[in-house]
């Protein structure tokens, strides 16, 4: 994670930031290289004054570090300042709802820690305060799980007149808040609710998210969630069947305007949308996708 000193973007107005996620990047299995190539492109042309990145930056970081340090490597390559998040493919699952096997552990954090730093974290940018979080904690029964809520109710305590932009991996919920089915599209339960009213009650104007991979807006209590599009693949039948729309690869772009903010879709021509629909069907995870390296 690159510092951020707000003083330097204060006088700025509107703030662009970019919102990138789901990126999957690797060397030994480089699917999706082409289109993180063109993301870089496209920044170089134009850099906004911010990145930020809400994870799975790595194709299978939990089980194979090198994914870590390949995704760090390209992130370096951004031509300005950049942030990130965690993601379940960079560190892990809260241990009792680990689909992949991979529940986060002290290895996977202290992995995540060498590459990117800290699990969370908050920077000041502009007249907006922006928070980041790990969605992995959410529901782990780690004693981070504690400090996370701890430093979210500091931050958002602390915030003054600013307003707060959160930005985290997994969506708070997919239909409705009060779905009480656990699953892995989404924070957990028993941990939504609290964390959903810390923000309501404390200044969180809007959510960012990714993971699901396709670009949706919701609301819940005055509070904006968009999830962002992935620059990696997508699942083309699960997402028409329930939302009646095609996900693409693209990106978000943001500005922040005094108190006021807007955003953007942005899909380039150039990022193919790499559809993985049947192989979720047949093996349910892009982990298992055969070695590709990288060209």
């Amino acid at each position: 994670m690159t510092i951020i000193h707000s003083q330097d973007l204060a006088a700025k107005r509107p703030l662009r930031i970019v919102h990138v996620t789901d990126t999957h990047l690797s060397a030994s299995h480089a699917y999706f290289i082409d289109n993180w190539r063109i993301f870089c492109e496209i920044l170089a042309a134009d850099p906004p004054d911010l990145v930020i990145h809400s994870g799975d930056v790595s194709f299978n970081g939990p089980a194979n570090e090198d994914d870590l340090a390949f995704a760090r490597m390209q992130m370096d390559k951004l031509p300005c300042p950049w942030l990130i998040v965690p993601g379940n493919h960079d560190i892990g699952e809260p241990p009792r709802y680990s689909r992949l096997d991979q529940p986060l552990n002290d290895e996977r954090i202290a992995a995540w820690k060498r590459h990117f730093g800290p699990q969370f974290w908050l920077q000041d940018v502009g007249d907006w305060r922006i928070v980041g979080l790990d969605t992995a904690l959410m529901g782990s029964d780690r004693p981070e799980e504690l400090d996370q809520r701890t430093f979210l109710s500091d931050a958002l305590e602390t915030r003054g007149q600013r307003p707060v932009l959160l930005m985290m991996h997994m969506p708070p919920f997919v239909d409705k808040a009060e779905d009480p089915k656990p699953g892995t599209s989404s924070v957990v339960p028993e941990a939504r609710a609290g964390f959903l009213e810390t923000c309501r009650a404390g200044g969180v104007r809007a959510i960012a998210c990714g993971h699901l991979h396709i670009h949706h807006q919701k609301e819940w209590g005055g509070i904006e969630i968009l999830w962002g599009p992935c620059t990696s693949f997508v699942n083309m039948a699960r997402w028409f069947g329930q939302l009646g729309k095609f996900p693409r690869a693209g990106y978000v772009e943001w500005r922040l305007d005094g108190a006021s903010f807007s955003h953007s879709l942005v899909e380039p021509v150039g990022m193919i949308s790499h559809d993985m629909g049947l192989w979720f069907e047949a093996h349910g995870t892009t982990t298992k996708l055969p070695p590709r390296p990288l060209a």
